[in-house]
């Protein structure tokens, strides 16, 4: 395969959709940073930085990704990432790379996060994008989808990574606007409602029906069912978190 191009095209990655997803890390960065996007694929992430103001730069080893960005007025050479990173150490703001991680093996793992680390001015931030293991659809499904991932990297072990790397300020959190599986409420049942009380007469006739609705096998029979449910969907929510999750580290 010469570029990824033509698969991100079969695959249907929507630019659009990336840009929205990766738009609260953008934020993160301050405009006039210098920022280096590894792995820029088709530029999502740069533009987003130009918007802001930020002077992003994109690496990517695929010769076509980096001419496609390149025609579109941004930034990118063609290389290898740790090669490029150790030629400029103390000279970027942030670095990023979103969905690169799992597309190595643990040694070059830890071999990018400490060039990354080294590439670092004092103060800069690394932030790193990767699948969450925690989502089943991802175990089960989208992970596989694409043939040159290799592993899950978990949070934990992320998080130790970037601090064997000297980097500080360690935060671990999840982008709640990648989520995949079933639509899931965010928030339990409310209870069932007892009829509404008035005065006069018609208050005490209603009172009267909710004696009855309380001791009512089958309004006890709903509240059951409606305490399992509230259950069976926390249990749901656990299985479904956001479908990403991002590791943020300082120098």
């Amino acid at each position: 395969m010469s570029s990824q191009l033509g698969y991100y095209e079969f695959m249907g990655f929507d630019s659009a959709e990336l840009r929205r997803r990766y738009a609260g890390y953008a934020d993160r960065y301050q405009p006039g940073e210098h920022v280096l996007d590894i792995g820029c694929g088709r530029g999502e992430f740069l533009e987003l930085l130009q918007a802001r103001g930020a002077q992003g730069l994109g690496i990517d080893a695929d010769d076509g990704m980096v001419g496609a960005v390149n025609a579109r007025g941004l930034r990118a050479v063609q290389g290898e990432a740790v090669q490029y990173l150790r030629e400029h150490e103390s000279s970027f703001d942030g670095v990023f790379a979103a969905h690169l991680i799992e597309h190595l093996p643990a040694d070059a793992v830890r071999c990018l996060v400490q060039a990354s680390a080294r590439a670092l001015k004092p103060g800069g931030r690394l932030i790193l994008v990767t699948p969450n293991p925690g989502n089943l659809q991802m175990q089960l499904k989208d992970f596989w989808i694409d043939m040159q991932h290799v592993r899950f990297y978990s949070p934990e072990i992320m998080r130790w990574v970037l601090h064997e790397a000297g980097l500080r300020d360690i935060e671990v959190g999840e982008n709640p606007s990648y989520r995949t599986g079933p639509a899931i409420g965010n928030h339990p049942l409310p209870p069932l409602p007892l009829a509404p009380t008035g005065g006069g007469i018609k208050r005490q006739v209603k009172r009267a029906i909710n004696k009855l609705l309380k001791v009512n096998p089958l309004r006890r029979r709903l509240r059951d069912a409606e305490d399992r449910l509230n259950v069976l969907t926390g249990w749901m929510q656990s299985l479904y978190p956001p479908a990403e999750y991002f590791v943020i580290g300082v120098r």
